[in-house]
């Protein structure tokens, strides 16, 4: 079936329109979408949204994975909407079709694909098998019950968080939280930078004042395996761990590549209006987008996004233009645990506890 044209799509009451993905990005477009003016039909294989930017609150049981999930499809049917639970395994632009893996196919007139990022296990032998991610609250969940099973054991019980980026530090804050005063577990945070937030002379020393002592560092040196006894470094050194926490790296959705949209492992370039570089139907939003600017991979860039798109979309239709999206300046707030926060809106950064 030929690309269907931009007349064809003024006349049709209902340009028929998939959302790939129903997170952050995905569920901001949708939001912004009305049934009366398009047959929105959104894709995602899990039952429930998760709030991932609170996931690190479960290594510490502030929060339960309940407080983190929103069923789906209770969400999309408020919104008026059709929701397919379901994952996608191919996208054919050329016929403007997607595959589901239950081998349903899907027309469209116009694709959003919000499938976000992957965690990056490939790359280093041994961290599929031996380490968890936090991409989930499934993982975020896992790791929690083996903290718990961990502390009560004799013997080592040595913890390894491997990433000393925001993600890292967050989930090593929680652990404090919960075990810091109580010399239970050993942690070791590894990173192959020589300094934590190297961008700020002076916070890596505070940083590492607030971890009181209770943390052992191996920075500056890379991971070259991880096995069921610890992480093995580049310099042949074995860091014990019991429970290994992987923070480190992340790749472009599969899907992209499948769909000639990126090159593998990477995210998807998009123009300043968010479409495919190679077809203008298709818009990427979220972490699957790799901007034309540098944004960090943050929630609100990605319901930024979204809202934009749904906000052009009826205008989109008639006359074939989307406009530019412009990221909205925000500052990041990254915890750690109940020890410290940090506040970081560009070339600036502000410690406190009062944040918390």
């Amino acid at each position: 079936m030929a690309l269907l044209s931009r007349r064809f799509l003024a006349r049709s009451k209902q340009p028929r329109l998939l959302i790939i993905g129903a997170n952050f990005a995905g569920l901001a477009a949708a939001r912004g979408l009305t049934p009366t003016d398009f047959k929105v039909t959104i894709v995602d294989p899990a039952e429930h949204v998760e709030w991932l930017p609170n996931v690190h609150e479960l290594l510490s049981k502030r929060k339960t994975p309940d407080q983190l999930r929103h069923n789906r499809r209770e969400v999309i049917a408020k919104l008026g909407h059709e929701f397919i639970q379901d994952s996608v395994k191919s996208i054919d632009p050329g016929s403007k079709r997607l595959t589901t893996t239950a081998g349903l196919e899907l027309d469209y007139d116009i694709l959003v694909i919000a499938v976000g990022r992957n965690a990056r296990t490939d790359a280093i032998r041994g961290v599929a098998e031996h380490a968890l991610t936090t991409k989930s609250i499934a993982s975020c969940h896992r790791i929690s019950n083996g903290l718990t099973r961990l502390a009560a054991l004799p013997g080592e019980r040595s913890v390894a968080i491997v990433g000393a980026g925001v993600e890292g530090l967050e989930m090593l804050g929680e652990i404090l939280r919960r075990f810091g005063g109580q010399e239970r577990l050993h942690l070791h945070l590894v990173d192959g930078r020589e300094r934590l937030f190297d961008r700020f002379p002076g916070l890596d020393d505070h940083i590492i004042q607030r971890m009181g002592g209770h943390v052992t560092l191996h920075l500056g040196v890379r991971v070259s395996e991880v096995t069921a006894e610890g992480v093995v470094l580049e310099n042949d050194s074995l860091v014990p761990s019991r429970l290994t926490i992987w923070t480190a790296g992340y790749q472009g959705h599969p899907l992209l590549t499948q769909a000639g949209l990126a090159a593998p492992n990477q995210d998807a370039p998009v123009s300043k209006s968010l479409q495919s570089e190679r077809f203008p139907d298709i818009f990427i939003i979220g972490d699957a987008a790799k901007h034309p600017s540098t944004l960090e991979k943050q929630a609100y860039h990605a319901q930024d996004m979204g809202k934009h798109i749904a906000a052009h979309m009826l205008a989109y239709v008639k006359k074939g233009e989307m406009p530019p999206f412009r990221p909205r300046p925000k500052p990041s707030l990254v915890t750690f645990g109940d020890r410290d926060a940090f506040m970081i809106y560009g070339d600036h950064v502000l410690a406190s506890p009062s944040l918390l």
